[in-house]
């Protein structure tokens, strides 16, 4: 009896080391190139947008770091300046301190001056007092004024000594004047109404004086 034949069947072949029937072959890779002219132009914009927005994406870290730079030079700054003006006002309160001082010494040291010639004018009316004594009580008052001056010349103040000198205006007010017939008193002071005085060689006040005039000036 005759071995039955399987149909031929072109269409299958038996692949090599393996024995099922091959299937069918995979289509080819392919792609599509659109040539029209807006799709390439639409593409080319995609592709800098992407750029520009990487670069975006790149620019607010950058310009933070430099905000914070600013903000911090601006603390740094703001701090400097307020040490500064804590330190100035240190300076004047310290200096403030300093000149009351001063002058809070200087001003016991003159008061302590003058409770010695205070001192002294006391003795001088308990003894015209107790011995009154026109003579004694003059000489006392005179010691007195004479201690008081010195007092007054140790820290800087002088009379002024215009009498029969020639007027000048920036020592001398003329408040009135004399009329004399000798043409050398002429312009001279031969009078003090009240005496000037100088501190430390500036006219604290000048002195108020008559000047001498000729008779026949007019």
């Amino acid at each position: 009896m005759a071995e039955a034949k399987e149909p031929h069947n072109p269409g299958l072949d038996v692949q090599e080391g393996r024995g099922g029937p091959a299937g069918p072959a995979d289509p080819p890779p392919f792609s599509v190139n659109d040539k029209r002219f807006w799709v390439g132009r639409d593409r080319e914009d995609h592709e800098k947008e992407g750029g520009t927005s990487a670069t975006t994406a790149r620019m607010p870290t950058y310009l933070a770091n430099l905000q914070e730079q600013l903000q911090e030079k601006d603390r740094l700054l703001r701090a400097y300046v307020a040490e500064t003006r804590s330190e100035q006002e240190e300076l004047r309160r310290r200096l403030t301190r300093e000149l009351e001082q001063r002058l809070d010494l200087a001003t016991g040291q003159l008061l302590e001056d003058f409770l010695l010639v205070l001192d002294n004018l006391d003795r001088a009316l308990q003894s015209a007092a107790q011995r009154p004594n026109l003579e004694a009580l003059l000489e006392g008052i005179q010691l007195v004024r004479t201690q008081f001056l010195n007092v007054l010349g140790r820290h800087g103040l002088k009379p002024l000594e215009r009498l029969g000198q020639p007027f000048d205006p920036t020592l001398d007010e003329a408040v009135t004047t004399v009329e004399v017939s000798d043409p050398l008193q002429r312009n001279l002071v031969l009078q003090e109404w009240e005496k000037g005085y100088t501190l430390h060689d500036k006219v604290l006040r000048p002195a108020k004086v008559a000047v001498g005039k000729v008779l026949a000036e007019d």
